[in-house]
């Protein structure tokens, strides 16, 4: 599960008959929808349609990235994850101890996949040569190249991490799983190692990336867009949204 959640955070070539400002807007847009729907919705019923309709865009850009296949594998553990907590809040609800209220769970647990999902694409959709092309065109040079740093390590660790965890269920037939700790520790010293010592070595690499504008199927692309922004903002005129 790990190293398919690494693929999420890896930039896909799929997309490029976009051009990169269709793609910056579409997924800064998706991030704006998501805040937008957390703080004007009247009711879960409003909230839980449109989240619907987030993340079945959320899901089409992934898929389109990715085959459907890689992105619901790459789901499964951050559904895990939802699962038991939202399992975990029900209990507690039950039980009489401080949980919010079971009908806000639901919304939550998809708020969550939304988000990340939306986070994700900004990954996948957009390229590191882009991100530090458009920063260095705003003078954030400096902060350009930390956050490509920064960016190329998470799909990093998290392959490291899935490559640690084979190998000790291998080595100890599924136990002492714990054991992972070290050679994760270990594999990503090192990888930060070699990292810093390239830079000392050949200095920071160039990343010129041609930023585009437009092109003939950003058309596609903005279409969808709008047609999901009518669709969250008309969930309000229909008859469970009043």
């Amino acid at each position: 599960m790990l190293r398919e959640l690494s693929y999420m955070f890896t930039y896909s070539k799929k997309l490029e008959d976009y051009s990169t400002l269709a793609r910056i807007l579409v997924t800064s847009a998706i991030i704006a929808l998501l805040l937008a729907t957390r703080f004007l919705s009247r009711s879960t019923t409003v909230e839980i349609a449109r989240l619907t309709l987030i993340l079945s865009f959320e899901l089409y850009l992934a898929s389109r990235a990715r085959e459907a296949r890689g992105v619901l594998a790459g789901l499964k553990l951050i559904l895990t994850f939802t699962i038991i907590g939202a399992l975990v809040f029900y209990a507690s609800y039950l039980l009489g101890w401080l949980a919010p209220n079971p009908v806000e769970i639901v919304p939550g647990s998809m708020r969550l996949v939304a988000f990340f999902l939306g986070f994700s694409l900004l990954f996948q959709l957009i390229s590191l040569r882009e991100w530090r092309g458009l920063m260095g065109k705003l003078g954030l040079n400096k902060q350009a190249l930390a956050l490509s740093m920064v960016m190329s390590q998470i799909p990093t660790t998290l392959y490291y991490l899935s490559e640690a965890t084979t190998t000790i269920k291998l080595k100890y037939k599924g136990k002492r799983l714990y054991k992972v700790v070290v050679p994760l520790a270990l594999l990503s010293f090192l990888t930060s190692r070699s990292l810093t010592e390239s830079y000392l070595i050949y200095g920071a690499p160039t990343m010129a990336a041609g930023l585009s504008t437009h092109k003939k199927k950003d058309v596609h692309l903005y279409s969808l867009l709008i047609v999901l922004a009518i669709g969250v903002a008309l969930i309000d005129v229909l008859p469970f949204g009043s």
